[in-house]
């Protein structure tokens, strides 16, 4: 018995990339620029009305706006994520048992927690609304 082995020839296939438009492209890249909500990453936070209340939320919100204070008050998000470079202590970018975040706090506030932190949103239906930070832009 002879077997004969026949090999067929394939093409691989090659996916095709999708094509955007130029406008296309520049509407989703600001979107991805001004963080979620599409806030302006060009503002500025400065103390809210329920700053009283920082004890009460999360640990990232907190820190953060303990460094709008420490920065006198008002600090934009870049000047935030500059001094969490070198901040120590109490201020120390990281979680409770000292291992760093691994993104800045920025991107952390604008893409968890910005709502919450400037009122919009509750923290919980015991919290409610708290205006732990104003961000004007």
């Amino acid at each position: 018995m002879n077997t004969i082995k026949k090999e067929i020839a394939t093409t691989p296939t090659v996916a095709k990339k999708p094509q955007l438009s130029e406008a296309r492209s520049a509407e989703l890249l600001a979107k991805i620029n001004s963080g979620k909500g599409n806030v302006s990453r060009g503002g500025t936070f400065s103390i809210g009305a329920d700053i009283d209340d920082i004890g009460n939320v999360t640990r990232q919100p907190s820190l953060y706006a303990g460094m709008v204070i420490a920065l006198g008050g008002s600090a934009t998000p870049t000047e935030v994520d500059k001094f969490a470079e070198t901040s120590t202590g109490s201020l120390t970018w990281c979680h409770k048992n000292g291992d760093l975040y691994d993104q800045t706090p920025s991107k952390i506030m604008f893409g968890t927690y910005f709502e919450q932190v400037v009122g919009e949103e509750q923290w919980s239906n015991k919290k409610g609304k708290l205006e732990i930070l104003r961000y004007t832009s």
